[in-house]
């Protein structure tokens, strides 16, 4: 028995959307979007920002909300860290905000990463001015590569007359890498999902774990444990709050991400 002690998590609430199901099933069609309003954001760079108008707004799915930045010199940046969910990104779509056309940024960068730190850039480009709102673009870019962080800045503005950029909403579209890239998937279950906090990861085929770990919906790691040579892991979350978990099994070099909902 290993037993998982995780503190309540909070996060900021955000309008009810249909979720993405992230890590239940990889063989998604292409250009899936792959952010979700649970997905892990935070600001990158120097941001200053009304109460109303914070980052979290950027892929909250509605364009009715925005992330606006005083801070202007650095550019409005954010991470989107996707808890070890690895897709391969190959679109943008952009959404200006509700007001102000002056404040809309011209140029933008897409990097990815693996561990949060290194980052390779992915695309970069101009973004042309336009006085429509809540107006939605896509700009597609040629990526092969799997990610499961990504960063943004987006810079200058359409005009200087307010020294502030604002966006209302930013998705990425491509793939999850599908069950032929984690062969680990097929001989991986977690059950029961929803639980009450305890629930078991069994494997077969004498595939061996070497790590399980869970992380909230912030990217806060909640337990890791290393384990070897046993079939079936019973896990109590004990004083966990309802919510989405994601577990991380790890065998040798592959892993596959599986989402938990506690109720």
């Amino acid at each position: 028995m290993v037993n998982f002690t995780a503190t309540p998590n909070h996060y900021i609430m955000k309008k009810p959307l249909l979720i993405l199901a992230l890590i239940a099933s990889f063989g998604l069609k292409a250009q899936t979007p792959l952010f979700t309003p649970y997905s892990n954001v935070s600001p990158s760079g120097d941001v200053d920002s009304p109460s109303e108008e914070q980052y979290y707004n950027i892929i909250d799915g509605s364009v009715e909300t925005k992330f606006l930045d005083f801070y202007h010199y650095d550019g409005l940046g954010f991470v989107v860290n996707l808890n070890g969910v690895q897709t391969v990104a190959t679109s943008m779509n952009f959404s200006t905000a509700n007001d102000s056309p002056e404040r809309d940024p011209t140029n933008y960068q897409i990097f990815g990463s693996n561990d949060g730190n290194s980052y390779t850039l992915i695309s970069s480009g101009a973004i042309d001015c336009n006085d429509s709102r809540y107006f939605t673009r896509n700009y597609a870019f040629t990526n092969t590569l799997a990610y499961s962080y990504y960063k943004f800045n987006f810079t200058d503005q359409c005009n200087t007359i307010e020294q502030m950029i604002q966006i209302s909403e930013v998705q990425l579209l491509g793939t999850f890498l599908t069950t032929d890239d984690f062969s680990i998937a097929d001989n991986v279950a977690l059950y029961p999902n929803p639980s009450d906090g305890n629930f078991s990861v069994s494997v077969k085929n004498q595939l061996v774990i070497d790590e399980i770990s869970i992380t909230d919906i912030l990217g806060k790691t909640i337990k890791t444990e290393s384990l070897k040579n046993v079939d079936e892991h019973q896990i109590t979350m004990q004083g966990t709050s309802s919510g989405i978990y994601f577990v991380k099994i790890k065998s040798g070099e592959k892993s596959i991400v599986k989402k938990l909902i506690v109720k």
